[in-house]
């Protein structure tokens, strides 16, 4: 059975605490030994395996339930290890006396407990009070879970003072199911204090993304100019309620102070805050400091402060990032997916050129080969490549779609990339001309594919339902997402950046790009596409991407809709090549008409739809216009390219054999 694998990888080892606030009426740490009689506690249980038991985290753990470690031992009770009958576990305190107690009294106590969900059964921990010496029960807290130990857990048992017969217990329910379990440790009565006790746990600078809303700290780098949050957690080790505190940050010579109010921090909660300022070119390093506790100082100001940093950069010139997401309407987790991307794309409309593909047969927007191509290089859906060089969560991910973007930015362009995209109306025909420009020497096997993309989609087939995670609510609020409904309705889901075609294949066009490509060396080169009348042309965009096939990685790319004149398109020399072919499609035999305007060597290449080079020729001394003959009577019926090359620079055209 795997039925915890998923909660056994996501617990956090938490040590134990140790609160001194207060003065302490009574206590137990299960450390004075094994039996529950000889500490004076009982139990009620009709489980097979001693119910609840004493022993060290290692002794109670089990396959599925591992109890995060603390020194000594706990009270525990394992559902996992025993998946027997712990429908009424019912741990039960000795009998405290409270009738001379102060009028203030509160129960703390180490609590681990996760309320997993097993087959449609949750498992429960409530805690209950007597005052008859536990022949009735008063229910008092019912938990929720966590995925450490909580310490301590407060209670006001204010009530039961001036009682003289009380107990206290615990009752855990698996609900007839197979579940986890519930951990108990120190647990102890005590008198508050007024000591104000707050520390600042952690610190970190990171972004908020408003679509969600929350702030995330996998970034190590951030463009100048926008804000970096500065986020941390603070928590009460005393007993009077935290309401507000101030934050001061302090960046070289400048200091800024906020103040945090309308907090509701008790004793063992943590509450958290952010703000944020924008970033400086180079380090950015913070000192942060929390004081003005309720208004006054903190009682101990030792914890108070902690260090943030972040790096401000600038985006090199002529860079585009592409950043891949696979994605599905099938994927109940996906709609983190289309947030981020919506996300990226709106932040950086000038540098991040956001591709959904689509994965499995279910889904209508799918395209096989990009899916293919993808699935095969990502671990999970939603999962994604930026520039094919990371596997990551959009928005989870250290570092995520934005904290990746920003670090491919940061890289030299290498290549300057433009294209024209050329439309003709009546036959719905896309013609892309890549033009590309080598800003520093690059030989290799460098390959061209151009992606068509779609804004806007949207269908009344029962697969344009998008299956939603995030509806209710119950899993955080993610970009309005958590206010629909799962699946959401074919009629309620627009999809946007939906890869729609890929022309020249995954890794890119076999030969699109020459071997050798001297540093100021241009070249372009022409994909076709004919756009299916089901898609709506006016809300489409084509993207360029060159591949080095070495690697894998997208070197750089460029975006335009459809259609588009660039304006920045780099020019060849007065050694130009003209090329075309007549007539088109070819039966038996064609003319390739060439034109150079001085003297050069001139190789014409012929490559099939799968990129393989089917025929290769070398002319020397050409010059002028020419005429070549073209024999296609050998050639299978389909889809070609010729490609013409010349001192470093490069032409194609498509072609069709139909014999």
């Amino acid at each position: 059975m795997i039925k915890k694998l998923l909660f056994a990888a996501c617990l956090v080892a938490m040590g134990a605490t140790v609160f001194s606030q207060g003065t302490l009426i009574w206590e137990e740490n299960f450390d004075g030994g094994t039996s529950l009689s000889a500490i004076g506690w009982s139990q009620a249980s009709n489980a097979t395996d001693g119910g609840w038991r004493i022993g060290t985290t290692s002794f109670l753990s089990s396959t599925y339930f591992p109890i995060p470690a603390r020194p000594g031992n706990i009270i525990g009770t394992n559902d996992d290890a025993c998946n027997c009958n712990k429908s009424n576990e019912r741990l039960i305190s000795p009998t405290f006396d409270f009738s001379t107690a102060p009028s203030e009294i509160r129960l703390l106590f180490d609590v681990y407990f996760i309320r997993g969900t097993y087959q449609g059964v949750t498992e429960s921990l409530q805690l209950f009070g007597s005052t008859d010496d536990g022949a009735t029960w008063t229910l008092i807290e019912t938990f929720t879970g966590a995925g450490g130990w909580r310490s301590p857990y407060l209670v006001d048992i204010s009530a039961y003072s001036g009682q003289s017969t009380v107990k206290f217990s615990f009752l855990y329910n698996d609900g007839g199911q197979w579940e986890w379990g519930a951990m108990l440790d120190n647990v102890r009565i005590v008198e508050p204090d007024n000591v104000i006790k707050a520390k600042l746990n952690t610190v970190a600078a990171g972004k908020y993304v408003d679509a969600v809303p929350r702030v995330y700290t996998g970034y190590s780098k951030l463009l100048v100019g926008d804000e970096v949050s500065i986020a941390g957690t603070v928590s009460n080790a005393g007993f009077p309620t935290i309401t507000s505190y101030d934050v001061t940050l302090t960046r070289g010579l400048e200091t800024y102070t906020e103040t945090i109010s309308n907090q509701n921090i008790n004793l063992g909660s943590t509450g958290s805050f952010s703000f944020s300022i924008p970033v400086n070119m180079g380090a950015n390093d913070f000192e942060v400091t929390i004081s003005k506790i309720n208004g006054t100082d903190d009682d101990d100001m030792a914890d108070n402060s902690g260090t943030a940093s972040i790096e401000g950069v600038e985006a090199q010139p002529n860079r585009k990032v592409v950043v891949e997401e696979g994605t599905g309407t099938w994927c109940t987790w996906c709609p983190r997916g289309a947030v981020a991307m919506d996300y990226i794309a709106d932040k950086y409309p000038d540098v991040a050129i956001p591709i959904a593909v689509h994965n499995s047969t279910s889904d209508p927007m799918r395209v096989a080969a990009y899916d293919i191509g993808i699935s095969g290089l990502i671990g999970g859906y939603p999962g994604g490549l930026v520039e094919r060089e990371d596997d990551i969560d959009p928005l989870l991910g250290s570092p995520n779609f934005e904290a990746a973007l920003i670090e491919h930015l940061t890289w030299p362009a290498q290549i300057i990339v433009t294209q024209n995209v050329d439309l003709n109306p009546t036959l719905r025909k896309v013609d892309v001309t890549s033009s590309l420009q080598f800003l520093e020497e690059m030989n290799g096997d460098f390959r061209i594919a151009v992606v068509f993309t779609e804004e806007g989609v949207s269908g009344t087939a029962s697969g344009y339902a998008q299956v939603n995670a995030y509806s209710g609510g119950g899993n955080g609020p993610m970009g309005g997402f958590e206010n629909l409904p799962s699946p959401v309705p074919a009629s309620q889901m627009v999809y946007n950046h939906v890869a729609r075609a890929l022309v020249g294949g995954f890794t890119g066009k076999a030969g699109s790009v020459p071997a050798n490509n001297p540093a100021g060396s241009v070249m372009s080169y022409t994909s076709s596409y004919i756009v299916p009348s089901a898609y709506n042309i006016d809300n489409m965009h084509a993207v360029t991407m060159v591949i080095d096939n070495a690697t894998g990685r997208i070197i750089n790319s460029e975006v335009t809709p459809i259609p588009f004149v660039s304006t920045a398109a780099p020019t060849l020399a007065v050694d130009e090549i003209k090329v075309s072919i007549a007539p088109n499609p070819v039966q038996e035999m064609a003319t390739v008409t060439l034109q150079v305007e001085e003297t050069t060597d001139v190789q014409i290449r012929l490559i099939d739809a799968f990129g393989r080079v089917v025929s290769e020729q070398n002319h020397a001394n050409i010059s002028g216009k020419q005429f070549l003959p073209l024999q296609a009577g050998n050639l299978a019926n389909g889809m070609y390219t010729l490609v013409a090359t010349a001192n470093g620079k490069m032409v194609s055209k498509p072609f069709v054999v139909q014999h």
